[in-house]
């Protein structure tokens, strides 16, 4: 090493003041504290894996929220009046009823059976519908007369007045079920619009179901979504689950999308309409560019399902499910390495769940299977810390990659206290921004005590963090873009929380390789979206923070002082930078910090970026500008001047070197 890079170097930065619209303190307030880092001392590799993402059939992670399709029930699996409601005046003579004789997808089409209309449209729609003005939507219905064919007018409305609808009038009939395709424009802004179908003669009238997607989806995707998904560029995605895919069959996801079967998924008690499939799911990695982590089902499935969604994925073409893949229009494997087996299988909650030793068996018996058709597959095992890891390692190491670890904080916390009352929240905030990191060591603690050096197959184990982060009973966006399942909307707070939580995955860079925020939109999500627009939540904006600026090697830390402060610092000696993640926790006093670097030569640039909002309960809701955002911070290489560090703030440094 040269000597200029064992030389001792001491830097101090100061904020050029203003850059951030944070009230600060007044500077009798301030704490102050010296950090050393040394790079000289960098040890293990942040694996960027631990910026990964999960995404599930829950609420409205993909339906309402990846997926564009804006109908819910769209292969009409309810009984009419649930989703699809009868509309026509009361006196009128017809139904709107379920018949088998029709079915197309699943086992039942939606009949609607017009014998007197007095004069009137009769039909069923849907409202609820979000629009916006001058964009244009796009979809189709599969109908089929049955007797008496009677003009169909399929009609977008955003009004109550008559003139404020677009509409198609379908007069030409085959006899069998065709295609109609219509392209609207709407003409004013909504969340209330309307999507009808309605005869106004005589007729009967098969319905296979019904599509209306905004025009510029990507392949039935939501845009605006994956903007933000690129922008969060999260390089490993989970999926199917979570709770749902130990009810879920990944064969119901193959074929022409209107022809899937429409299901009534049992773990979040929901219609799945089966449009969002392995095929679709792959294709989001792609847009993506990133790695899939599927899932398989060892809850109600079976080996031979899991033996046979590894064949349609990796197999060749010359195999029986590689060549129903080819045959869908995709000739070349895949080639996805990375695979699942079950999700919290030792939980009462889990469709099918089992056993510590039952597991053990069904796990290697599903990994010996899959790998037949696969070898070079790699496994992650459901893993928990305590007795079922007791079981689990030991029996399963041999046929295991990574160990699976969820954590979640608490929904019901200690001391109640929500964003929503700044006192209380204020209050206990020192002790719940350390509530994830908490927790996720817990997980890496457990699998450290097993790696003591005299089981090679288990000191090869490295940990999957593949569900992190907060579920909580609060809502602080009540009037905000829709509710359902788990609906939280994260504050700056419950971001500064989290990244406290990613700074432990990171500083534990040696064991964990794999970290999965849950879940990539809606509900716990990152991003958050509104029937017509999508926002980063203060989480997803130190995600895309961390990502983008934040690799390398993880470096010691010291600090002098006791001050609210979470660091990780990480040196890449490829490019020669380093990075910096600084949290203030502190909800009342800034904090004023001095490094000193060692190890390293001249620092030749320097950039900062900070995450900050007005309050510690400030969210963002999709439509409106963001209270929490992520700001560029002009910073100066000025002797003399510490760095500033605002209270309730995620500040990122990056620095960079002299190279040769």
């Amino acid at each position: 090493m040269p000597r200029i890079q064992r030389t001792r170097c001491r830097l101090l930065f100061i904020l050029v003041a203003g850059c951030v619209s944070v009230p600060a303190p007044s500077r009798a307030d301030d704490l102050s504290a010296a950090m050393v880092l040394d790079a000289a001392s960098a040890g293990a590799p942040i694996n960027p894996f631990v910026y990964g993402q999960f995404i599930e059939h829950m609420g409205r992670c993909i339906h309402d929220g990846i997926w564009a399709e804006m109908l819910q029930d769209r292969k009409f699996l309810l009984e009419p009046g649930k989703m699809w409601q009868k509309i026509g005046p009361s006196a009128a003579d017809f139904e709107v009823l379920h018949d088998t004789a029709g079915a197309y997808a699943g086992d039942h089409a939606l009949a609607l059976w017009v014998r007197d209309p007095a004069g009137e449209s009769c039909g069923f729609g849907q409202s609820g519908l979000g629009l916006v003005q001058g964009r244009e939507y796009v979809g189709y219905a599969i109908v089929r007369h049955v007797a008496e064919p009677s003009p169909v007018t399929i009609r977008l409305a955003w009004g109550e007045d008559p003139a404020a609808a677009d509409q198609v009038i379908v007069d030409k009939f085959t006899g069998a079920y065709q295609r109609v395709d219509f392209r609207f424009r709407a003409g004013a802004s909504t969340d209330q619009a309307s999507l009808t179908l309605t005869l106004a003669q005589p007729g009967y009238l098969w319905v296979a179901c019904l599509s209306l997607m905004p025009a510029d989806n990507v392949r039935g995707m939501r845009a605006d979504t994956l903007a933000l998904l690129k922008r969060l560029n999260a390089p490993i995605y989970r999926w199917p689950g979570g709770n749902f895919v130990s009810g879920y069959h990944w064969k119901d996801g193959l074929g022409p999308r209107d022809r899937r079967p429409p299901r009534w998924e049992r773990a979040w008690e929901g219609v799945e309409d089966n449009d969002f499939g392995i095929d679709e799911f792959l294709d989001f990695c792609r847009e993506l560019q990133t790695e899939p982590l599927i899932v398989v089902n060892s809850g109600l499935g079976s080996v031979a399902e899991a033996v046979d969604e590894v064949e349609y994925v990796n197999g060749s073409a010359a195999t029986p499910w590689g060549a129903r893949r080819a045959a869908a229009g995709h000739p070349e494997p895949y080639g996805v390495t990375w695979w699942g087996i079950g999700n919290e299988m030792y939980g009462n909650w889990q469709l099918g769940n089992v056993s510590t030793e039952r597991y053990a068996l069904r796990h290697n018996t599903f990994v010996e299977a899959m790998r037949q058709v696969d070898e070079h597959i790699k496994v992650v095992a459901v893993g928990a810390p305590g007795a079922w890891n007791d079981v689990i390692v030991p029996r399963c190491a041999e046929h295991m990659d990574l160990l699976s670890g969820h954590h979640y904080t608490e929904r019901r916390l200690r001391v109640p206290f929500s964003p929503e009352d700044e006192r209380t929240y204020t209050a206990n905030f020192l002790d719940y921004s350390g509530s994830v990191a908490r927790g996720v060591r817990v997980l890496i603690d457990d699998l450290r005590r097993r790696q003591d050096g005299t089981h090679p197959a288990i000191d090869r184990i490295r940990l999957a963090v593949d569900e992190w982060g907060i579920v909580r009973e609060w809502n602080p966006a009540p009037d905000g873009p829709g509710v359902g399942i788990y609906e939280v909307y994260y504050t700056l707070g419950d971001a500064i929380t989290n990244a406290r939580g990613l700074h432990e995955l990171m500083r534990a860079a040696d064991v964990v390789e794999l970290g999965q925020w849950a879940q990539a939109v809606n509900i716990i999500g990152a991003i958050k979206t509104s029937k017509t627009h999508a926002c980063l939540d203060p989480v997803g904006h130190f995600l895309a923070l961390y990502r983008a600026q934040v690799a390398g090697r993880v470096m010691p830390v010291t600090v002098d002082a006791e001050v609210p402060l979470d660091v990780v610092a990480a040196f890449d000696q490829t490019d020669q930078t380093m990075s910096l993640g600084l949290i203030n926790y502190s909800p009342q006093h800034a904090v004023n910090l001095r490094l000193e670097l060692r190890g390293v030569r001249t620092p030749t640039t320097a950039r900062a970026w900070r995450i900050a909002g007005p309050q510690l309960g400030a969210i963002n809701v999709p439509g409106a500008p963001e209270k929490v955002t992520t700001t560029e911070v002009p910073v100066e290489l000025t002797p003399g001047q510490p760095l500033q560090l605002p209270r309730h703030s995620i500040t990122v440094v990056r620095l960079r070197f002299r190279t040769g």
